[in-house]
């Protein structure tokens, strides 16, 4: 199985998944890692998007642009520390099942979901 992780450091679970750096997927059966960059970053930068408040990511279409994005990469399940409305709509839409924890290290959550590892 391939899980997705929203992340700054590839090691911690960011607060924010439309502003996290990228995400890392693990697959729990061959233990290989990789990184996908968040497109939403690049498209601030690009556009010159300025965020206000801690609501900041809202309306930067995170929720429609990262799905599809994972999806693609093949992966199963999406864990994150808040999982709003949207994107959690839009990740079952295509297939992903989600997990809200309260886990910040992404080796910890690991070993906890699959001991084997």
């Amino acid at each position: 199985m391939k899980i997705a992780f929203p992340t700054n450091n590839k090691k911690t679970i960011a607060e924010h998944i439309g502003l996290s750096k990228g995400f890392l997927i693990i697959d729990t059966e061959t233990k290989a890692k990789s990184f996908i960059q968040n497109p939403v970053i690049q498209k601030i930068q690009n556009e010159h998007i300025k965020l206000n408040g801690d609501c900041g990511e809202h309306g930067l279409g995170t929720g429609q642009i990262v799905p599809p994005i994972l999806k693609e990469a093949g992966v199963e399940l999406f864990v994150g520390k808040e999982i709003g409305e949207g994107m959690s709509g839009n990740l079952d839409y295509t297939g992903i099942k989600t997990i809200v924890t309260d886990e910040t290290d992404i080796d910890t959550f690991i070993l906890k979901f699959n001991p084997s590892l």
